[in-house]
């Protein structure tokens, strides 16, 4: 049986001039800052609406992927129960990362088949 996604919250790229990006996500697509934690590395997040956000994570190179995939290119979905979540993706031998939100909430890190980083969340 399938995990249960309630939600999208946020999308993550990666980018190795913050500011030139955020010359063009702020100048060509009129997105609104976000504030943003000091996460340890620069960045910026943006939103999208709806209480949906993109995320900027600054790099020097753009790498094929990140170790862990928590600070990677990454779409993050919410799920209605992590501790659920993460006991399906055991059943189905699913490899996990683990990291935890500003608010001290945890996320899960998972890969599709091509190496492209998800988040699953607590949401609705």
């Amino acid at each position: 049986m399938p995990i249960t996604i309630s939600g999208f919250h946020h999308a993550g790229f990666l980018v190795t001039d913050v500011e030139r990006a955020a010359e063009f996500y702020e100048k060509v697509l009129g997105l609104l800052l976000l504030p943003r934690p000091d996460l340890g590395f620069p960045g910026r997040w943006y939103d999208l609406g709806n209480g949906h956000q993109l995320h900027l994570m600054s790099v020097t190179q753009m790498p094929g992927h990140a170790d862990p995939p928590r600070h990677d290119r990454h779409i993050a979905l919410n799920v209605p129960n992590v501790q659920e979540t993460e006991r399906k993706l055991r059943e189905m031998n699913i490899a996990i990362s683990y990291g935890s939100g500003r608010a001290g909430n945890p996320q899960l890190f998972i890969r599709d088949p091509d190496g492209n980083a998800i988040e699953l969340r607590p949401g609705a």
